[in-house]
């Protein structure tokens, strides 16, 4: 069953259930009230019936209603009708004969009501014998029948009715589910994420249902979305990687087809081991940046520790006019900055920023490395780069333009360490100004 006909059935069940016992009740407190008037009228005309044979000398109208029929029982058991006009008095009498004397007289000294098949009847002592008052019950079963027989009627009368509305009211209630219904089906039959369930505007339930679902969607069309940025991503790295790959293999395969063939000559062998000699270091740079990638990525080779990082950048600037005494590099720090990071990963991040200053900034251009809680910062005032350029810095294996060495991942693994550790790396340049790589950390 659909879940309209099962509430639908539901809502007749417990309104049919409602009514038969509003039903049932309502019978029973009019029975109930109908004999207690019936008592009460037996047990006046009982105590005047016997008021009158005691006195003879009493008027007979008034002792019964005409409805009652008064029965005297004599010592010997014998039954005479006192008075009535019911349309069958004997029945009354065959009533009380059947009853018998001793169970009669129980009757009689407990003064209380008791019941004859189709009467109802009460008893008294008399002197000589018993009193006897009987009244039929069929009036009372009539009207009783009659209130059955209306309520019945009327039941029905509302179970129809209510069959009409009550499907109206609850097909209306559950659009919004057939409309969602629909929506989920359509999305799974055409996998189209980017619908959405109806918002019903209001505060009820199946709205609420309608909004966890529409949140549960984006999470999953988001979901959907990363992971296809992901795998796209991945196709892109792979393929960057095996083109800065190619070339030097290529170089290193041409050479050695060369002297395989005997193509090189004496003087020329000398300048060929370089090329290969220079090629295979560049390939080993490109790997090990992969392999430091791919461990950053893991984020399993962290291992941090209290460490200075003032101490970490003095070490750096060493290094770097090591390398280019021309070049002034300067530090613009506190005395000392404790801070709980992986010493041999900021020493990288220190040494690729400068790399990527050298490599990109003419020989001469100041730099400058800031350090404050949480933050690196390496500056240079070199020509800085296009808004392209800068856009893609951390993309990996770009470069920022032809002829520029490296192997495009310094500031890729710049981004991955600083990930790593919880933060961010960004980037500020436009031609002419210079630029601002920052590595912000979270503060403990």
């Amino acid at each position: 069953m659909t879940l309209n006909a099962r509430l639908l059935t539901g809502l007749l069940a417990v309104t049919a259930a409602g009514l038969a016992i509003m039903g049932l009740v309502s019978a029973l407190v009019l029975n109930g009230y109908l004999m207690h008037r019936v008592d009460e009228q037996l047990q006046a005309t009982r105590d005047r019936a016997v008021a009158r044979l005691l006195r003879p000398g009493l008027p007979e109208q008034g002792v019964a209603p005409a409805q009652f029929v008064v029965l005297a029982v004599g010592q010997a058991g014998r039954v005479r009708v006192l008075s009535g006009d019911d349309p069958d008095p004997e029945r009354a009498v065959t009533a009380v004969e059947k009853l018998g004397p001793d169970e009669l007289a129980s009757r009689a000294r407990s003064l209380e009501p008791f019941s004859l098949p189709g009467l109802r009847a009460v008893a008294r002592p008399w002197r000589n014998g018993i009193v006897v008052v009987a009244a039929p019950l069929a009036e009372i079963h009539s009207a009783v029948r009659n209130l059955v027989l209306s309520e019945v009627a009327t039941a029905a009368l509302l179970l129809a009715v209510l069959i009409v509305l009550g499907r109206r009211l609850i097909q209306r209630g559950l659009r919004p589910l057939d409309r969602m219904a629909a929506t989920a089906h359509a999305i799974s039959a055409g996998g189209d994420l980017r619908a959405r369930m109806p918002d019903a505007g209001q505060r009820t339930e199946t709205a609420r249902l309608a909004a966890a679902v529409n949140v549960m969607l984006e999470r999953i069309e988001q979901a959907f979305w990363a992971r296809s940025r992901s795998e796209a991503r991945v196709r892109e790295f792979a393929a960057d990687a095996s083109h800065e790959l190619r070339t030097p293999l290529t170089t290193v395969q041409g050479y050695a087809e060369l002297y395989r063939h005997g193509a090189l000559g004496p003087d020329e062998l000398p300048d060929a081991m370089r090329r290969i000699e220079g090629e295979a270091r560049r390939m080993n740079d490109l790997v090990t940046d992969l392999l430091e990638l791919a461990r950053l990525d893991r984020e399993a080779s962290l291992h941090p520790v209290p460490a200075d990082l003032v101490v970490l950048a003095r070490d750096a600037v060493a290094d770097a006019t090591a390398a280019e005494p021309d070049r002034p590099v300067s530090l613009d720090a506190p005395e000392t900055l404790i801070a709980n990071v992986d010493k041999a990963r900021i020493r990288q991040v220190f040494a690729n920023l400068l790399a990527n200053v050298r490599a990109h900034t003419p020989p001469g251009t100041p730099a400058t490395i800031r350090l404050a809680p949480g933050l690196i910062e390496v500056a240079d005032e070199g020509p800085g780069m296009s808004p392209e350029n800068a856009a893609r810095a951390f993309e990996r294996f770009h470069r920022a333009g032809k002829g520029v060495g490296g192997t495009g991942l310094g500031l890729p693994i710049v981004a991955a360490i600083a990930a790593a550790h919880g933060g961010r790396a960004d980037l500020r340049s436009e031609p002419g100004t210079g630029t601002t790589v920052r590595v912000t950390f979270p503060q403990p």
